[in-house]
């Protein structure tokens, strides 16, 4: 996702912005810098609750309502426990990513092809060590809500 100091830098740039020693003069255009920051730093589209509502539509049958998943199915709930206490963000996006394009997820369990996870707008995240994935949003909203279930 684009940070608030890059469209800061870029209106900079444009001449839209100057920086003084008491702060930064936006001089044009603070509305339409305004909504920009607004909407960069919280997309409902990347939200828990829109994951929530794509992991009803998708993952409830076999995962179950509350995530702890069943006799072949892990529980979702405790990634982060599995991982030693940290959610493994980048393996569980991976994994998203991958099993929406229809991998193995494990030995003779075949994730469903969701496809539909693919389309969409495409949002940038951010990942520990500096580096980050261009991902489709379902995907980045799927994996919010698994963060926000874990225990």
């Amino acid at each position: 996702m684009p940070r608030c100091h890059d469209f800061l830098i870029w209106f900079m740039d444009m001449g839209l912005a100057t920086c003084q020693p008491w702060g930064m003069s936006i001089t044009r255009f603070a509305p339409a810098l305004l909504a920009a920051l607004v909407l960069s730093a919280c997309s409902p589209w990347t939200s828990p609750q829109t994951g929530r509502n794509l992991y009803a539509q998708n993952c409830v049958a076999c995962h179950g309502s509350d995530g702890q998943g069943g006799a072949q199915m892990p529980d979702l709930t405790m990634i982060a426990a599995r991982a030693g206490g940290v959610y493994p963000q980048a393996r569980v996006l991976d994994k998203l990513d991958g099993y929406a394009r229809g991998q193995v997820a494990y030995e003779g369990v075949e994730m469903p092809n969701f496809g539909d996870l693919l389309t969409g707008r495409l949002d940038r995240v951010d990942l520990p060590g500096g580096r980050s994935r261009l991902l489709p949003e379902k995907i980045i909203a799927l994996d919010a809500y698994l963060r926000s279930i874990q225990r």
